[in-house]
C-alpha cells in the first residue's frame, strides 16, 4: 500500500497542479495582471484581443500606458495615516476612490451577462459603472438586475431619432450621467479583430471555431446569457436576431459630420 501511494503521488501532484492552473485560487490574485492572465486562459482569443487591443499600430494605447506609468505617488513620512481615505465625488456622486468602470462594448461576450456582473461589482465597491451603447445586456437588462443607477455612454448615431430614444431609455432607467463619446466619427481599424474575423459583419473562421472549442467553460457559460447580440440596438433593426444585419446597420451609423453643434 505504501509503495502504491508513493508511486501514485507524482501523478496526483501533477493532476492537482493542472487543476490549480485551470481554477486559480482567488486568494492568490494580487494584481490586475493576475486577472489578465486568468482571462487570457479562459476567454477565446477573439474576445480577449477585442478587449486588449487598440486601433491601427496602437500608438495611442501605448502612449496612454506610458502616461499612466509616469504618474508617481508622492511619499510623505512621519505623518499620521490612521484615518486615510481615498473617497471623493465624481459629477456629484460620492465614490470610494477616484476611478470608475469605463464603458466597454461586448462585455457580455467576454463573460455571460458581463455588464450586470460589472455593475454589481462597481456598486459593491462604491465606484461608478458606465454601460456602453454597444453592450450585450441592454439598459433595461442591467437596470432590472442592480439596485443602484449606473451611467450610460452614448454613440451619437446618424439616426438622431434612435439616439434620442437611447437617451430616453437611459432616463427611464434613472441613469444620472450621460457619457458622450467624441472620438469615433470614423471607425478605426483594429488589426486583431480583422485577423479574428470580428469585423462588420463578423466573419466565421476555422481558427475562431477551434478557439471556441478549446474554451468549453466559456461556451457553456454563454448559454446563461440574457442576450446574444447588441441588446440596446434591437429596437432599431427589423431583423435584430441577425448579427450580420445588425452589424451592417451599426457600420453605417457612425457619423463623420458630428460636431459641437450636435451637442448643443
Amino acid at each position: 500500500m505504501a509503495t502504491a501511494q508513493t508511486a501514485a503521488s507524482p501523478k496526483i501532484r501533477s493532476a492537482k497542479a493542472a487543476l490549480t492552473a485551470v481554477t486559480p485560487s482567488w486568494d492568490a490574485v494580487a494584481t490586475i495582471e493576475d486577472l489578465r492572465r486568468i482571462a487570457k486562459r479562459r476567454v477565446p482569443r477573439t474576445f480577449f484581443e477585442y478587449v486588449e487591443a487598440g486601433s491601427y499600430d496602437e500608438l495611442t494605447r501605448r502612449a496612454n500606458r506610458a502616461d499612466l506609468d509616469a504618474l508617481l505617488l508622492r511619499q510623505r513620512v512621519m505623518v499620521d495615516v490612521s484615518s486615510r481615505s481615498q473617497g471623493t465625488t465624481i459629477v456629484g456622486e460620492s465614490t470610494s476612490m477616484p476611478v470608475g468602470l469605463a464603458p466597454a462594448g461586448l462585455t457580455g461576450a467576454v463573460y455571460p451577462n458581463g455588464e450586470i456582473h460589472a455593475a454589481r461589482a462597481a456598486h459593491k465597491f462604491g465606484v461608478p459603472f458606465c454601460l456602453s451603447t454597444m453592450s450585450v445586456c441592454s439598459i433595461e437588462d442591467v437596470a432590472g438586475a442592480v439596485q443602484k443607477p449606473f451611467w450610460f455612454q452614448l454613440y451619437l448615431m446618424r439616426d438622431r431619432g434612435f439616439s434620442r430614444s437611447l437617451i430616453e431609455r437611459a432616463k427611464a432607467a434613472r441613469c444620472p450621467a450621460l457619457v458622450l463619446t467624441m472620438d469615433l466619427h470614423v471607425e478605426g481599424q483594429r488589426t486583431p479583430d480583422v485577423h479574428n474575423g470580428l469585423g462588420i459583419p463578423p466573419r466565421l473562421t476555422m481558427a475562431s471555431v477551434v478557439d471556441t472549442a478549446l474554451h468549453p467553460r466559456w461556451a457553456f457559460g454563454m448559454l446563461r446569457s440574457k442576450e446574444y447580440t447588441f441588446g440596446n440596438l434591437k429596437d432599431a433593426i427589423r431583423n435584430s436576431g441577425n448579427l450580420g444585419a445588425m452589424s451592417e446597420w451599426v457600420k453605417h451609423q457612425f457619423d463623420p459630420s458630428f460636431d459641437v453643434h450636435d451637442v448643443e
